[in-house]
């Protein structure tokens, strides 16, 4: 805590104090209202003839008016009225007007939450997205990548099949049935994985997306807790795809798996 700076107790206290002096400054209005009642009672009873007779003497009672004053004029002089303005805010060591307590400082900017990290599937999807950009692309493999990215493979599935049976040709056909298996990666259900990305090497080994497809079938062995078979699918992408960036990371993760 800086030097000077007001804390919360601090202005609790000042608070609590403030709320004594008031009570304590009401009881002595009352006080200083009856006095002057008494004051006004004696003068008149002095003003007026025979009445002040009954109860005391002239000099008994201008002695008591004078006692009754002097006290009034020094609980008067002792206790002085509240001051209606408000008081300056507490302030730090250097002058500064310190926010109330528990206030942001005017110039206070949130610190924005971080973003939300982004999974290997998550980003996959988006260079793909991204690759398809100005282009035609059938309506059931769009849609089929958008429930890809959702985890709903039992109705992803479909659509991109669908789309490699209207179109068994294009450029894209890999491609879809890889998604089909990176989707049932992506939910942990390897067997089904490791059937779909199969298929991507039986059907198209020559395709752009069978090293990828080598690389997460390794990895959906792997996380099964099949070893054996994971070195051996890493072994052979190494071996066929010598020079993609999924072979630098196949000798990577031979290493971590001790061959």
């Amino acid at each position: 805590m800086l030097g000077g700076c007001a804390t919360r107790g601090q202005l609790e206290k000042v608070q609590r104090d403030q709320r004594e002096v008031r009570a304590l400054l009401a009881d002595q209005g009352v006080t200083i209202d009856g006095l002057r009642r008494r004051i006004e009672i004696l003068k008149q009873d002095m003003g007026e003839p025979g009445k002040g007779s009954k109860a005391a003497t002239s000099a008994q009672l201008t002695q008591r008016l004078a006692d009754l004053e002097a006290r009034l004029t020094a609980i008067e002089q002792s206790h002085p009225a509240p001051s209606t303005t408000t008081p300056p805010p507490p302030t730090d060591q250097f002058g500064t007007s310190a926010p109330p307590s528990g206030a942001a400082p005017p110039d206070f900017q949130p610190t924005p939450a971080p973003p939300k990290p982004v999974s290997p599937l998550e980003a996959d999807l988006a260079k793909e997205e991204a690759s398809l950009q100005g282009q035609r692309v059938d309506l059931d493999y769009r849609d089929g990548l958008n429930l890809v990215r959702q985890g709903q493979c039992n109705q992803a599935a479909p659509r991109l099949r669908d789309f490699i049976r209207k179109n068994p040709k294009s450029d894209l056909a890999d491609n879809a049935q890889y998604w089909i298996g990176a989707c049932y990666y992506g939910q942990r259900e390897y067997n089904q994985a490791i059937k779909e990305l199969s298929d991507v090497m039986l059907r198209y080994s020559k395709g752009d997306k069978a090293p990828a497809a080598l690389l997460m079938l390794a990895d959906a062995f792997n996380d099964s807790g099949d070893q054996i078979d994971a070195k051996l699918v890493l072994k052979k992408l190494i071996s066929e795809h010598p020079r993609t960036e999924e072979a630098e990371s196949a000798r990577q993760k031979l290493q971590k798996l001790g061959d």
